[in-house]
């Protein structure tokens, strides 16, 4: 530990000293990773040829300390925790069917009426979780459909939504494009869930190099809490 920070102090002084170097470890989210991060990333080392980045692209919790990543990238509510957070962007959720489902079974009008739909559930959360929306008096209002399908990465679940196979609920960093197309149709919109912060997340107790906390100021600067992938979607 003090072999790395030693090593953490001298690169500082050899960022500050001039152009950015040295290699950053990420951990993110699957779908977030392969829809908006990655080209993020891109960007930033086109930006910056200095720099080397290792990215693990996994739904799954990280330990951050003990899988010795330099940052996370989680999306959702932070339980209490000795990480060091900062929040980077939101994360918006639209309920959502493909036109044939929608066609066969009818549009459900408020949440009460999706007792009696199909659902297509994100695992990795839970059921009150996942299928939280806000209520006309502000109210958090739980209403859960008979579940068909449990996938544990959204992409997937999206996919089953444009097949017909029932209403899914998730965030519009995966389906913003499907409901600019068509292939997918936002519902209950009067009764959206409250967006999540997408946060970066640091180790604590240890220097932060300079290469670490330009690489968060470009990606607050490219998501922040009205993202590009929300334009247009919502009518409020």
């Amino acid at each position: 530990r003090i072999l790395g920070d030693l090593e953490e102090a001298e690169q500082a002084i050899a960022d500050d000293a001039g152009a950015l170097r040295g290699k950053l470890r990420l951990a993110a989210p699957l779908s977030f990773g392969l829809h908006h991060l990655g080209r993020a990333i891109n960007g930033f080392l086109a930006d910056h040829p200095g720099i080397e980045l290792d990215l693990d692209l996994n739904d799954r919790q990280i330990d951050l300390v003990e899988e010795g990543f330099d940052m996370g990238i989680r999306i959702g509510d932070l339980p209490d925790s000795t990480l060091i957070a900062r929040r980077l962007g939101a994360a918006r959720f639209a309920t959502c069917a493909s036109p044939g489902y929608l066609a066969e079974h009818g549009e459900p009008k408020t949440p009460d009426e999706l007792s009696g739909h199909v659902g297509l559930h994100y695992s990795n959360a839970t059921l009150a979780e996942a299928w939280r929306f806000g209520g006309t008096d502000k109210e958090p209002i739980t209403a859960i459909p008979g579940i068909r399908l449990r996938a544990s990465n959204g992409d997937a679940l999206a996919a089953a939504a444009m097949a017909g196979l029932g209403i899914v609920n998730l965030p519009t960093f995966i389906v913003a494009d499907a409901l600019r197309a068509g292939d997918l149709i936002a519902i209950l919109q009067d009764y959206r869930r409250a967006p999540l912060g997408i946060h970066a997340l640091y180790p604590p107790g240890r220097l932060m190099p300079r290469r670490l906390r330009l690489f968060s100021d470009y990606l607050e600067g490219r998501f922040g809490d009205s993202p590009y992938w929300d334009d247009g979607l919502f009518h409020n």
